[in-house]
């Protein structure tokens, strides 16, 4: 598209604030239906292409269990003291998550998760197609492929579960093959002897996320989109009613707006706050290192995306800058916002992997990254409008799942605002269904 999408007479003003995935397929999905949007972040561009959007595994998977996995809870307790755990819970004595937890535990049930499903699965059909969509119309060079994944498993005895896992996806109509060892590595030899077999996950995608982000943002003022960053916001004004209706920052600036559209990941529930809203989240800081591959005698490529069933290690290839590229992601740390970085966590990447990749241990870690993903307390994201404050909307809480679920959560809220039935069911999405 040559110059901004065309306003109509139903246009309003609509600020989004957050320039992640989220917020930036928000804003890039409002301005394509003809509003005026003004996209805030509170940081500068080149840190929200390596925030939580950018840093992410790259892993797009689609139909992916949410976090509130039936016996999750109580394995968290297990590993609450042990600085190595997959999910590390930070003990300390704060009413807050002590409350996030207990409501955790709770939702840490089949029934749940059948709920959850029924809606994540819907979603995931279509955030590709609308990724696609984005990518072709924009000409965004991400390294996007639409392989699948695999869910990569060391011990015999442990096939039968993630067999288990893909077959529960099937009456949802996702596709998976079973891969014993022998003919995985005759497939791709990068996998050592000791793995047993591998699950692949055929309807998901895999991508450069930094590049993603990045193309996206720059794609934004073709649009007609105003973007603002170093735009810390302070409050919100509200009539008598309670109906928002502008966003005042930190230097002083008021700006109007018909509607507000809060994206900003783990920060959302701080800042909704402020408008009387509670979306009770705990930001859960994964690492990720990148390896360049050397251009003489490399050890064997990945071809797709994976997931190391034992270790929770998360493993993309990705093409960047013209460089073959392998990124080693994961782990969850729940702990106060801003806590240095815990090293043994990022080492712990490394270690959880050498045993499945041949030749891991000969490369070398060229950068390394850790950031905040938001979590909600049913491990659902909250996206809809808010009641008790008229003209707020919000768009938060994917967890994980924000890179994948982002763009289809950007048509669906622009879909809300505009007043018209999203595309997919939210009701079980309601951000006030925290109180």
């Amino acid at each position: 598209m040559a110059g901004p999408s065309a306003r109509t007479a139903n246009s309003r003003h609509v600020v989004v604030i957050g320039a992640g995935i989220v917020g930036a397929s928000t804003a890039w999905h409002l301005a394509r239906k003809g509003h005026r949007v003004t996209l805030l972040d509170r940081e500068p561009p080149r840190a929200l292409t390596d925030g939580a959007s950018g840093g992410n595994a790259g892993l797009l998977s689609i139909g992916h269990y949410p976090l509130t996995r039936p016996g999750v809870s109580m394995r968290g307790l297990k590993w609450m003291f042990s600085r190595t755990a997959p999910l590390y819970i930070k003990p300390r004595l704060d009413r807050e998550l002590v409350s996030w937890l207990w409501n955790f535990h709770l939702h840490c049930n089949k029934r749940h998760l059948d709920r959850c499903m029924q809606v994540l699965c819907a979603m995931g059909w279509q955030t590709l197609e609308v990724l696609e969509g984005m990518l072709e119309e924009e000409s965004i060079a991400c390294d996007y492929a639409r392989d699948g994944w695999l869910d990569v498993v060391m011990k015999l005895e442990n096939m039968a579960a993630a067999e288990h896992e893909a077959r529960s996806l099937e009456p949802f109509g996702y596709k998976w093959e079973r891969i014993d060892g022998d003919e995985l590595r005759r497939r791709d030899p990068c996998f050592t002897r000791d793995v047993a077999g591998a699950i692949h996950m055929k309807d998901s995608a895999h991508c450069a996320p930094n590049d993603l982000i990045a193309g996206l943002l720059r794609a934004l003022p073709r649009h007609g989109v105003e973007t603002r960053f170093d735009a810390e916001v302070r409050s919100f004004r509200r009539t008598r009613s309670g109906a928002v209706t502008a966003v005042d920052l930190a230097n002083g600036e008021s700006i109007g707006a018909d509607a507000v559209v809060l994206a900003a990941g783990v920060w959302s529930d701080a800042l909704g706050r402020l408008a009387g809203v509670k979306i009770p989240m705990q930001g859960a800081r994964g690492y990720h290192l990148q390896f360049d591959y050397p251009a003489d005698n490399p050890p064997p490529l990945p071809s797709t995306g994976m997931v190391l069933h034992e270790t929770f290690v998360a493993i993309t290839p990705m093409r960047r800058e013209g460089k073959q590229q392998l990124r080693l992601a994961g782990t969850l740390e729940i702990g106060p916002l801003g806590q240095p970085w815990m090293r043994e966590r990022l080492e712990m990447l490394v270690k959880g992997s050498v045993s499945y990749l041949e030749g891991l241990d000969r490369l070398k870690p060229t950068s390394e990254w850790a950031g905040y993903r938001p979590c909600t307390s049913d491990g659902m994201p909250a996206i809809g409008g808010v009641r008790s404050a008229p003209g707020l909307y919000v768009a938060t809480g994917h967890a994980m799942m924000g890179m994948t679920l982002g763009p289809v959560t950007g048509k669906a809220m622009a879909e809300i605002v505009s007043g018209e039935k999203p595309c997919f069911d939210v009701a079980m999405l309601d951000p006030s269904r925290f109180g």
